[in-house]
């Protein structure tokens, strides 16, 4: 399996179709993670439109995983807070559960935010998948509770390695932090620019 532009690989099972994961960048794409969580959240776990679009959607970082052929199959969001990464709404169709995706869309997750300094991430875990999360390390803080007729924990991972702070960029690699979210390691649009001008005409 292939995620996109952060060099992480899944081994899943044959005949498990290609799987590109990448933070949202167009309506489409954005289209596409609202209908799978329509599918499962409003279609498979019965919870309401009001509830599951809570407004919160125009302010978090959208993902989407699709097939070669752009065929939807999982989505997340990522709401960002002083101090944590809050991961939100995953959900995989259910015909394409069973492949390691979610694997996958948890890792290219955590990933991320730890490409933006993250140490410490939070969500809220549906009581049955807490096996899954602790896996990754995550522990469950505060006690249970309930939301969209769903029995949820609060689970809480803290990450014990050091990563790098986009800050140190200050005053040093400006244009680091111009880099489209889904190419941070290769050079953005304004770089090539800016390596235009830099260059003097020869007549």
């Amino acid at each position: 399996m292939t995620i996109h532009q952060l060099n992480t690989k899944a081994k899943l099972r044959s005949p498990a179709p290609e799987l590109k994961i990448k933070i949202v960048e167009s309506e489409d794409e954005r289209l596409k993670a609202m209908l799978v969580r329509a599918i499962v959240y409003m279609h498979e776990q019965q919870c309401p439109y009001s509830e599951e679009f809570d407004l919160n959607d125009h302010t978090s970082t959208q993902i989407i995983g699709m097939t070669a052929d752009d065929e939807p199959v999982l989505t997340a969001r990522i709401r960002y807070f002083n101090g944590f990464a809050k991961i939100e709404r995953l959900a995989i169709r259910s015909e394409y559960r069973g492949n390691g995706y979610g694997h996958s869309l948890l890792s290219f997750i955590l990933q991320l935010c730890r490409q933006k300094g993250f140490t410490r991430f939070y969500l809220h875990a549906q009581a049955r998948l807490q096996p899954f999360y602790e896996g990754y390390g995550f522990q469950a803080a505060g006690g249970d509770f309930a939301f969209s007729d769903h029995e949820y924990v609060e689970m809480v991972l803290n990450d014990v390695e050091h990563v790098v702070q986009p800050s140190l960029h200050i005053g040093n690699r400006p244009m680091m932090l111009n880099r489209p979210e889904n190419n941070l390691h290769q050079i953005g649009p304004l770089e090539h620019r800016a390596s235009v001008m830099a260059c003097p005409a020869t007549l």
